[in-house]
């Protein structure tokens, strides 16, 4: 989503850019993941809403989405427990503008999961610094290469992501991202962590504009279709015979035409799949 240049950089040149353990888990699995694609209609969501962010138990009562996979995809009695995490991000606390939903969830320790996504060519993205986005502004005005770009900061708990990864495409202006918070619960069986995130992919730069038109930074655009986006980062994992086990969750529910922070729509079935990585 959001993966603003330095501002240290001439506005001009902004100007010029283009528009646009080996444990038995106690989860219980799904067989598969698939995508889904609901038609996009329906009201936006509000991107300012003052509303606190959906909750999962609030998203398990109140849910429409439709399953995953199978018949009827059941959910388990969350190991560690689901209820009462925060199903959405925000772009700004401040404000309380409403950012990605979370889609993606990981059980296991923050270095396990970042060698997991190194493993299927992702990498840790950097750090925000002056340095780093001088980096970024560089390769987007030359539409170059940094594969391991900073992203811009989104908010759960709370607080900035403890983490982010990334798998760039055919450049800085396209890539596959996941920011991750930990959510501080365990698996009480399994020993292992649960960090929650959002994953996206970005598919342009669009120019950031004052209310009087001047350029102030930039921003990517993301694909609408977030479910995707989640389905390839499980199978990217299982081909790699990383995963013990994937189960749906709930999450901020169906929505088939809401709006993110950076004022993209997207579309999603409204749950998160949870992998259970496997013990070395």
């Amino acid at each position: 989503m959001l993966a603003r240049l330095a501002l240290t950089l001439p506005l001009l040149a902004l100007m010029l850019l283009p528009a646009a353990p080996t444990k038995t888990s106690t989860r219980q699995s799904t067989k598969s993941v698939t995508a889904t694609t609901p038609a996009a209609t329906g009201t936006p969501a509000a991107t300012g809403a003052p509303s606190a962010s959906p909750t999962a138990s609030t998203a398990a009562a109140n849910s429409t989405a439709v399953p995953i996979a199978g018949p009827g995809v059941s959910t388990s009695n969350a190991a560690p427990d689901w209820n009462g995490l925060p199903m959405r991000t925000y772009a700004s606390l401040k404000k309380r503008i409403l950012g990605d939903p979370i889609n993606i969830a990981f059980e296991g320790t923050q270095s396990s999961i970042i060698a997991a996504f190194v493993k299927i060519g992702w990498l840790q993205a950097d750090s925000l610094s002056s340095r780093n986005d001088i980096h970024l502004a560089e390769a987007t005005i030359k539409h170059g290469s940094y594969p391991k770009a900073p992203v811009s900061n989104l908010y759960l708990f709370g607080r900035a992501e403890d983490f982010a990864v990334e798998h760039e495409l055919r450049s800085v202006y396209s890539r596959d991202h996941a920011r991750f918070w930990d959510t501080t619960r365990r698996d009480g069986k399994t020993g292992l962590d649960l960090f929650v995130g959002d994953a996206s992919r970005d598919i342009a730069i669009k120019v950031l504009r004052t209310k009087l038109g001047l350029p102030r930074g930039t921003t990517h655009k993301i694909d609408g279709n977030l479910d995707a986006e989640r389905t390839t980062i499980v199978n990217l994992m299982r081909k790699a015979g990383l995963v013990a086990t994937v189960v749906m969750e709930p999450g901020m529910g169906r929505a088939t035409n809401a709006m993110n922070g950076g004022g993209d729509r997207f579309y999603t079935d409204g749950k998160v799949a949870v992998v259970v990585l496997k013990g070395k």
